[in-house]
Formats: structure tokens, sequence, C-alpha cells
């Protein structure tokens, strides 16, 4: 049996840092731009086509990433989607940390706009529709 004072891991695979800004300071009112580095490095490195995430900490910081986003939005994740939530996230975190390297970002993302509903919102509808070449919704393409 595990002690009680082991870490969880997920907070190991995260990191405490990381988790503790995840749980307790990301908010309806966060912006991409207000996301750690930590978190935008790890969720940037992620390898999308890897169907078994359980031992990546930078997949489970994304995948916390989303989990708490959908939270706020008071929304439930669907599963079959979830590789296409990675994708959404690995992008804006590319696209941030250009942004913040004062690289041309490839794409314009809201800046304005909460990052919870970037990714839970029309703009993250908007990703998880579109056909993608490791998707099974491409057929025929």
């Amino acid at each position: 049996m595990r002690e009680m004072t082991d870490e969880n891991p997920i907070v190991s695979l995260v990191g405490k840092g990381s988790f503790e800004w995840l749980s307790g300071r990301f908010d309806r009112e966060t912006l991409l731009a207000d996301v750690p580095h930590d978190i935008l490095t790890a969720v940037a490195g992620i390898d999308v086509a890897t169907r078994d995430f359980g031992a990546d900490g930078n997949a489970v910081t994304a995948i916390a990433l989303v989990t708490f986003a959908y939270r706020l939005a008071g929304r439930r994740q669907q599963a079959h989607l979830g590789p296409r939530d990675l994708l959404l996230v690995k992008v804006l975190a590319k696209e941030e940390l250009k942004r913040r390297d004062g690289q041309t970002a490839f794409l314009r993302v809201p800046e304005g706009l909460p990052l919870f509903e970037i990714i839970t919102g029309e703009v993250g509808e908007c990703i998880r529709s579109m056909a993608t070449i490791n998707s099974p919704f491409c057929r025929g393409v």
C-alpha cells in the first residue's frame, strides 16, 4: 500500500508547480498569454500521433489543461475527440511560444478570448470538426 506521503502520480508527471497552476490559477479569465512557459513547453512537446499517453508527462500536462478547460466550461469531454483536443492545445502552445519569442506565428489566435473558450467553444469545435490525416473522420479524403 502506498504511503500518504507519496506524491500523486499525475502530479509527478505534470510537475507540482504546473499542476498547482492548472488546478488553482487557471480560471475563466485566463488568456493563452497567461499560461506559464513550463506548461506551454510541455504541451507543445507532445506527440499527438502516440496513443499511449500514460507515462508521457507532456501529454498528461496537455490532458490536464484540456480537462480543466472543459470543467471551466461546464462541459463534458468526448473521448473520441481527445486526440483532436490534444492537437488543438499543442498548436495553441506552439503559436504562443513563437509569439513570446518574437517570431511570426502561423495562426492568429484570438488574444482577448479566454483559453477555456478557445478550447471548448467555437474555435475548438471548428478544429475538432476538421478532417486530419490521422483521423477516422478523414475517410475518402
